[in-house]
């Protein structure tokens, strides 16, 4: 039966007891707590970094390294992990509005690191703002990205949605379609990913 002292003592007994480096073990509870929570709590997964930190009483920079260690070495497969991560963020995509931008708050390292990897590899430019966790990159950049990893049939539907709203529509209305195409994208891809990538989405959106 899996549970959280089941899965620790799993991973932390794996190759003897004590063997394990005390950053590992930090990393390893961070991934359980994630996992299945803290007094009763939901998933901490479901909670942001703000959040966590207050909840742990530990500051916000050591929960983001916590994760992105956590997710590395205890979270499955890395891509697995960077495009579900990449899809929850889709999931809450914003469009700046002159129609041509997509800002994506992404919170922990994994993802992000891995999507510009992505861009970089593809000769695409991306930008933060002030806040380092907003991702401002061109929409065909994201399209192109997209396209390398997720389901052909759902990105189609995403851009031929995309490209008609900006012709048709303007503003704060712009905004609102781009948002609703972005959710249904994400939750389609997430379908159509695989267990591992559906699972680490679900479990990111407390679904």
């Amino acid at each position: 039966m899996s549970g959280f002292k089941d899965d620790f003592l799993r991973d932390y007994l794996q190759f003897g007891l004590g063997s394990m480096p005390k950053s590992d073990v930090d990393a390893l509870v961070m991934h359980l707590l994630d996992t299945y929570g803290i007094d009763g709590s939901a998933p901490l997964s479901h909670y942001r970094n703000q959040a966590v930190s207050e909840l742990l009483r530990t500051p916000v920079s050591k929960v983001k390294k916590l994760r992105y260690d956590a997710a590395l070495k205890f979270g499955g497969r890395v891509e697995d992990q960077a495009k579900a991560r990449l899809l929850v963020a889709l999931n809450n995509a914003s469009l700046e509005l002159n129609g041509n931008q997509i800002c994506l708050i992404i919170e922990d390292a994994l993802a992000k690191n891995w999507l510009q990897g992505q861009l970089k590899n593809s000769q695409l430019i991306f930008e933060h703002s002030f806040n380092t966790e907003i991702v401002k990159v061109s929409a065909s950049g994201l399209f192109d990205v997209l396209n390398e990893f997720f389901d052909k049939q759902a990105i189609s539907e995403f851009r031929t949605g995309y490209e008609k709203a900006v012709k048709t529509t303007k503003d704060t209305k712009l905004k609102k379609e781009f948002e609703k195409l972005a959710n249904s994208f994400a939750n389609n891809a997430a379908k159509n990913a695989g267990k591992g990538v559906l699972a680490i989405f679900k479990s990111h959106l407390g679904l």
